[in-house]
């Protein structure tokens, strides 16, 4: 197998691309050699490169999916098995597609590796897209809880859960699903898709940290699946509805 990008119209190893100093990016699960919910990255593409870049993404949805194509046979990915294709537009209006390592999966899932939450005082995100700031910021709380933890829970000023459009945090209170805010993300609207499915209530509601220390299960969301926490500090967590919900999310093979 081979990574591989697809950048600008042409095609080199992964191990060869040098990221740009500033792009606006869409990460798309692609299973069977085929992207999902494509046309609402196309659409958040086009939104985020206005925004940022005053420009707009001009790449057409049947283009990306014969790119994207392309490139999962190129790379010699199994058609069995999810990958996650980023979408990326720099400003200067470069396009690229990157294959990254495919999941063990085959479709949407509850990952078997259970992380333990650490909370940390952060900066709510300003925009509902990913960007080469974001990127680096996501990376930087991450790390900032090692040691004591895998994975940052952002809390605000006020000490109420910060929700990541592109990685949106859900909790459960006796078979309810809280989540701080609703967004227009693929990330967002497959996981309450499939919330819906399951036959959970879900309640957008503020989330104080008093609340979270009293909660029964937390998980999060990303274009791949779900995630269920093992704990949040010193506090035990379940994940029965978690997995009720990645049952119920798109693709599945």
């Amino acid at each position: 197998m081979r990574l591989l990008v697809w950048n600008d119209g042409r095609v080199i190893e992964a191990s060869e691309f040098r990221l740009p100093s500033a792009y606006v990016l869409e990460r798309i699960h692609t299973l069977g050699h085929r992207a999902y919910n494509l046309p609402r990255h196309i659409m958040l593409m086009r939104e985020s490169s206005a925004q940022m870049f005053g420009f707009m993404s001009l790449c057409r949805v049947e283009d990306a999916d014969r790119i994207i194509t392309k490139l999962l046979e190129a790379s010699r990915v199994s058609p069995r098995l999810s990958c996650s294709v980023v979408m990326r537009l720099d400003y200067q209006g470069h396009l690229s597609f990157e294959v990254e390592t495919p999941s063990f999966y085959s479709g949407c899932s509850l990952r078997a590796k259970r992380p333990i939450g650490a909370v940390l005082p952060a900066v709510a995100p300003d925009t509902q897209f990913q960007t080469s700031v974001t990127v680096a910021y996501d990376a930087m709380c991450d790390s900032r809880v090692a040691g004591y933890g895998d994975i940052a829970i952002w809390t605000d000023s006020r000490d109420e859960v910060i929700s990541i459009p592109w990685r949106p945090i859900f909790t459960v209170f006796h078979n309810r699903v809280y989540t701080p805010c609703e967004y227009s993300t693929v990330e967002y609207v497959v996981a309450t898709e499939a919330i819906a499915k399951a036959g959970f209530e879900l309640i957008i509601h503020p989330i104080p940290l008093s609340a979270l220390r009293r909660m029964e299960e937390v998980f999060v969301a990303d274009v791949m699946g779900i995630t269920s926490l093992l704990a949040v500090e010193n506090q035990r967590l379940l994940f029965m509805v978690a997995t009720q919900v990645a049952a119920k999310m798109e693709p599945k093979l």
